[in-house]
């Protein structure tokens, strides 16, 4: 399942979207923060919907600070894709 997802750009220009994907075994509960930059991030926003399932590649972070969630981690995303 898919939070909704939301494009912000800096102030240098650059496209930044985020959502949340609930993933795991059913009775688990995980909630991971998905990140992407560029201009693939618009472009990917329009393959997003909720209750739609998604492959994402990318590598992990440790959140710190204000940014800090509670999971402390997010996915920085090199490619999403839709899960058929």
């Amino acid at each position: 399942m898919l939070g909704q997802p939301e494009v912000r750009i800096t102030p240098a220009g650059t496209p930044v979207l985020r959502f949340t994907v609930d993933c795991g075994a059913p009775g688990e509960e995980l909630r991971l923060g998905i990140v992407m930059t560029g201009e693939s991030a618009l472009a990917t926003k329009q393959l997003l919907a909720p209750d739609r399932e998604v492959k994402v590649i990318g590598r992990m972070r440790t959140l710190k600070g204000s940014l800090k969630t509670d999971t402390g981690f997010e996915v920085v995303a090199a490619s999403i894709e839709r899960s058929e």
